[in-house]
């Protein structure tokens, strides 16, 4: 067929379509049939349909929802095959579908009570082809979708298809389809949503609140069920006197169990709360109870006294990891094991936490509790999956267990198999082939062999990367099975250019050029970013606290790869004019992947004086600081915070290239994170600058902007909310408020009316009132509390204003240190007034006294607000002797400082030594000749009288108080603090 007879065929059934397609339905279905079949499969005849305008028409018949006969049911289903098959094309074909207007019917079809069941199928299958074609997009169809996708109806929509009970293999492709859809939309925020970068997790709540996590969990019952893992003789051991749930129906053999564990790790993601939502789910439960959290009686024999093979109901023992010979090795027999009590975290708002809390509990935040709740065995089964499913499978429950473990439900020992027997496979699959998996048919040309591999390849060092965040032990496992040399191949091979069908395509995303990409080519880009965002992200996480690692990192010859992850799809304008990179564009996420192993690499000073600076990292880095894209701002800000340390030889190029006036900008910044990262960079910046640059950064912050940083109040909430314990009770009521009820007001009905096997699928309403009944007494008031956190966004911003405050302190703190110091002092004195700058730093040492609930509270100041203070009086200290005079004068604030001396932070403490140490020094007979302007006989007088000072204030004592420190570096400050006092100032 000639060229002209196909324009001449298409016109046809394009006329056929555009007039009167409602009245004549049959001839329709007929034009449509013909329609899909010149279209499936020929990428030419799909740009001739679109350019004479086929998309309005199909539009209008998709949401011809009117006339429910089987005719236009058909031809409905029949419209949307053809949208499919246009979105299988690639970006061009879905932005002419998104510029029609599309996406609404597509959307609208996927309720399964209005819609056939095969076209509920299609549109699934569209939407999904959608965000994994546009998942790097300019035009960002993926945000349009999310956005449409998180209603209450269509939410409701998600949650009818989940629940559906037919084994029909149709029905079983719609759930999958679903589970998938969730997990790749799930948390894709326009950069300009207030929900961008996970603050609020908006998204997972919706999930939460419409029910389809308790639907997914049990469908993940249901695959339990079906591989007879259940325990026998399932009973219920929390203490309620509710008769437990029944174990769910099991999963037809058609079910996938990939998707719905994906599903499920992209909702529990960074929360404990969900987490605990999934673990006692009903499907769950009834599967797995929770024993008891009661002491054991001395006549009711320990799970541990049992026989193998013997453990009590619910015990981990009752689950049969995949290695019967290893099962007798104490170090890996799965453990029946309590979680620990830091599993849950101290929940008040004034006590001190001990000096071994978590790093990530704020101090004066929180109160412990004595919880302790049965380790979940659904642990062992997912490590089960691991050890004996297919790699699709293996893959999405790591996933799962990285989640749980990444928010603290894991136990120790537990943590030791994750080691041993999971993390091993996990870096074998980076790769994965996958040739045995199909999740699906495979996208666009892409074959579903190709597709199952190229999944593997992209999730699998995103998931590692936050598996071995922050843990050593993973880390060193990690890298000694071989991850670092797979990931270095991977981003290598990533970073190569595209195949021929890339031609004519600028960065892999340009739609100008006349030429037409062949079919796959954007898949194949968008594929190659996501392994290199992954890769990237993963070598970060390696790359974080071992110099050993970051030199294995740069040996594998991977630092061009990390320079060309660096170029954007488009080029930004510098002061500077930037080097050409090799290689094409890049999209925000792989920017900001890249910034983030820049930032971690850059902790070695030796890689950041060698293999950085030979790279040319520092233009690069600078330029991203300008970018459109706020997180590129932000991790390319953190990444600068290394580059402008006093020793980095890439400070004078960034300094000379402006620097110093984007920092500032993006210090007065609306994002907290940019503001943070921003100051902190500033921060090292000015530490042994030149005092010109001092000035003009102090500038360019302004001192009133500095000083509402450094005042803010960052105690608790008087006025909030009493963060005791709510009593279980509490829970039985709908406790939901705030900006959400809008949004899942009209979730509430959707359970209504469902009896049997569907109990597992609880409505919100549901789930609120039986969260009593499933849960231990303890759980269920710790699951009030952190939903009534999670809902309060006070919380979160008060740790954002002490994080900020602790640089803007810190920031003084460099400022005035140095050769410069004297003269920076002044500066300081006379911009913001001595006085008033003594009264800011008394003030930020005391505690806040107020009432609550009738009773007297007295809350300490945060510590590391108090660090950051106490340094700035030891950098005060070592000025000048006006500057120390004004200082001994402050005696409300030496008292204050002298109360330190039992801080739980040792940094604290040996700060106070070092302030009298300063206060007290003498110089010697050779030092003072340096300086003529000072006569011997005044400074020795003014040492004793300031030593008279100290002693008066108490510090003779604290210091002796110290001397038994349980930190060896406090004790020899103390040691010479307090030789240095008696000797300028014995006591009368």
């Amino acid at each position: 067929m000639t060229h002209s007879e196909e324009e001449s065929t298409a016109l046809a059934l394009l006329s056929q379509l555009s007039v009167s397609p409602f009245s004549q339905p049959q001839n329709t279905l007929s034009a449509l049939k013909r329609l899909k079949h010149e279209l499936i499969g020929h990428e030419q005849k799909k740009e001739l349909f679109v350019r004479l305008g086929i998309v309005p028409p199909l539009v209008r018949i998709l949401e011809g929802a009117g006339n429910a006969d089987e005719v236009w049911s058909n031809a409905r289903l029949e419209a949307g095959i053809a949208v499919g098959s246009l979105a299988y094309g690639g970006e061009n074909y879905i932005s002419h579908l998104f510029d029609s207007q599309a996406l609404p019917p597509l959307i609208a079809s996927l309720d399964p009570s209005s819609s056939p069941p095969k076209l509920v199928l299609s549109s699934l299958r569209t939407l999904n082809t959608i965000l994994d074609t546009s998942a790097f997009s300019a035009t960002c169809p993926s945000y349009t979708i999310a956005t449409a996708l998180y209603t209450p109806e269509v939410l409701n929509s998600l949650y009818k298809i989940l629940s559906q009970q037919s084994p029909a293999a149709l029905v079983q492709r719609q759930i999958s389809l679903t589970a998938s859809l969730i997990a790749k939309s799930c948390g894709r925020y326009a950069p300009d949503s207030s929900d961008n970068g996970g603050c609020h997790s908006t998204h997972q709540k919706l999930l939460v609140e419409a029910g389809v996590l308790g639907a997914l969990s049990a469908r993940l019952g249901g695959h339990i069920v079906a591989e007879k893992s259940i325990p026998k003789n399932p009973q219920n051991t929390h203490g309620s006197d509710t008769p437990p749930p029944h174990p769910p129906p099991p999963a037809p053999p058609g079910a996938k169990l990939a998707p719905i564990l994906d599903a499920i790790s992209v909702i529990i993601k960074d929360s404990r709360l969900r987490s605990l939502e999934f673990l006692f789910s009903p499907s769950i439960v009834a599967i797995f109870p929770f024993p008891t959290n009661e002491p054991s009686s001395p006549d009711v024999p320990s799970s541990s006294s049992n026989k193998p093979g013997e453990g009590t109901v619910g015990s981990t023992s009752s689950i049969n990891l995949p290695q019967p010979k290893l099962a007798s090795n104490p170090i890996i027999q799965p453990p029946n094991l309590l979680i620990t009590p830091s599993a849950f975290p101290p929940l008040s708002a004034v006590s001190v936490i001990s000096p071994t809390a978590s790093s990530h509990t704020t101090e004066g935040s929180v109160r412990g509790i004595d919880l302790e709740i049965e380790e979940s065995p659904i642990l062992p089964w997912l490590i089960s999956q691991v050890r004996s499913g297919d790699s699709i499978t293996r893959l999405m429950a790591i996933s799962v267990l990285t989640n749980l473990f990444r928010v603290k439900l894991v136990s120790k020992k537990l943590v030791q198999l994750l080691i041993l027997l999971v993390l091993p496979v996990l870096v074998r699959l980076l790769a994965e082939e996958g040739k045995e998996n199909r999740i699906n048919a495979g996208v666009g040309s892409v074959d579903a062999e190709t597709w199952a591999s190229w999944t593997i390849q992209e999730k699998a060092p995103a998931i590692l990367a936050r598996l071995v965040m922050d843990s050593t032990e993973m880390q060193k496992a990690a890298v000694d099975a071989g991850a670092i040399k797979k990931l270095a191949a991977m981003l290598k091979r990533a970073n190569e250019l595209p195949s021929s069908a890339m031609n004519g395509h600028q960065n892999g995303y340009s739609h100008d050029s006349g030429h037409t990409a062949e079919p796959g080519s954007n898949l194949e880009v968008a594929h190659k970013m996501k392994v290199k965002e992954g890769g990237l992200k993963c070598l970060a996480s390696l790359a974080l606290f071992k110099d050993e690692y970051r030199k294995a990192i740069i040996e594998t010859g991977v630092v061009p790869v990390l320079v060309s992850s660096m170029k954007p799809l488009e080029p930004i304008p510098t002061p500077v004019p930037q080097q050409s990179t090799v290689g094409q564009g890049n999209p925000p996420a792989v920017l900001t992947a890249a910034c983030g192993a820049v930032r971690a690499l850059s902790r070695s000073v030796s890689i950041l004086r060698t293999s950085l600076i030979d790279a040319g990292i520092a233009l690069p880095l600078f330029a991203l600081l300008r970018h459109d894209d706020i997180e590129v701002r932000i991790a390319s800000t953190a990444a600068v915070c290394n580059l402008v340390l006093d020793f980095s030889p890439m400070r004078r190029p960034i300094l000379e290239a402006g620097v110093l006036d984007v920092l500032c900008s993006h210090a007065k910044s609306e994002n907290a994170a940019l503001r943070l990262n921003a100051l902190w960079a500033l921060k090292h910046l000015v530490l042994e600058a030149e005092t010109e640059v001092k000035k003009k950064c102090f500038e360019g912050l302004g001192v009133d902007w500095l000083l509402d940083v450094i005042r803010r109040d960052v105690y608790g909430d008087e006025d909030g909310e009493d963060d005791e314990m709510a009593d279980s009770e509490d829970d039985d009521g709908d406790d939901t408020e705030g900006g959400m009820e809008d949004s899942i007001g009209d979730l509430r009905r959707m359970g209504s009316g469902r009896t049997g096997d569907e109990e597992y699928f609880d409505a919100p309403e549901e789930r609120a009132k039986s969260r009593a009944r499933r849960f231990p007494p303890k759980a269920t008031a710790v699951m009030a509390q952190l939903e009534r956190r999670e809902r309060d966004d006070s919380l979160r911003r008060r740790k954002e204003d002490i994080a900020l405050q602790e640089q803007g302190l810190d920031f003084l703190r460099n400022w005035i240190c140095g050769k410069d110091r004297n003269l920076m002092i002044d500066h300081l004195f006379e911009s913001v007034g001595k006085d008033r700058v003594f009264e800011i730093l008394e003030e930020k040492l005391k505690h806040k006294r107020y009432f609550k609930r009738g009773e007297p509270i007295s809350e300490p100041p945060p510590g590391e607000i108090v660090t950051s203070v106490v340094y700035i009086l030891v950098h005060l200290a070592t000025g000048s002797l006006p500057h120390k005079k004004a200082l001994i004068q402050r005696a409300d604030l030496l008292r204050t400082l002298s109360a330190l001396w039992n801080h739980r932070l040792p940094y604290v403490r040996s700060g106070l030594a070092w302030v009298v140490i300063n206060l007290t020094y003498h110089e010697e007979h050779e030092d003072i000749e340096e300086h003529e302007d000072i006569e011997e006989h005044e400074d020795i007088e003014e040492v004793r009288a300031r030593a008279k000072e100290l002693i008066r204030l108490g510090f003779d004592k604290s210091l002796e108080s110290m001397s038994q420190d349980s930190e060896l570096d406090t004790r020899e400050r103390v040691k010479i603090a307090r030789h240095q006092l008696n000797i300028a100032g014995p006591a009368d």
